[in-house]
């Protein structure tokens, strides 16, 4: 049988995947005034789900990298850059979770810069991350590129 926490972090990755799919075409439409900078960029990277404190609490952990909307190669690279949870880059508060378990991996393909940001990270670094990131413009970049770390807890 599957705990409270188990069924929630599965219910919350099937949310956030059908808000991922239908974010672009949503974006589009609510906001065609966007700045160049962001309406030609996506998030591409990974995202996990852990849970600590016994299985009563949950943190986001999520490392991506700022490609062009229309590099489907640079996205690639970047999901495969970031396809670890990376243990060293975790925040100290992080690290001090009691009994942290993370959960399966979770592509981030492709999604508006504003979806990411309010959508999984529920807008504790804003409303667009990408104002903060430095794009990688083509697969070489993002080789090159920091990884951007981000993180959501209740």
């Amino acid at each position: 049988m599957q705990s409270k926490s188990t069924k929630r972090t599965k219910r919350r990755t099937a949310t956030l995947a059908a808000i991922a799919m239908t974010s672009g075409a949503m974006f589009t439409v609510m906001a065609p005034g966007m700045a160049e900078a962001q309406s030609g960029s996506r998030i591409c990277g990974n995202w996990w789900a852990g849970t600590y404190n016994g299985g009563t609490q949950e943190v986001i952990w999520s490392r991506v990298i700022e490609v062009p909307k229309t590099d489907g190669i640079a996205c690639q690279r970047a999901i495969d850059r970031t396809d670890k949870v990376g243990t060293t880059t975790l925040p100290q508060r992080i690290k001090n979770f009691k009994d942290l378990k993370w959960g399966s991996r979770q592509r981030i393909s492709g999604w508006s810069c504003e979806s990411y940001s309010q959508e999984l990270l529920s807008a504790k670094y804003g409303d667009d991350v990408c104002l903060k990131m430095t794009r990688a413009d083509t697969a070489v970049e993002v080789n090159n590129r920091t990884i951007s770390h981000f993180w959501v807890d209740n």
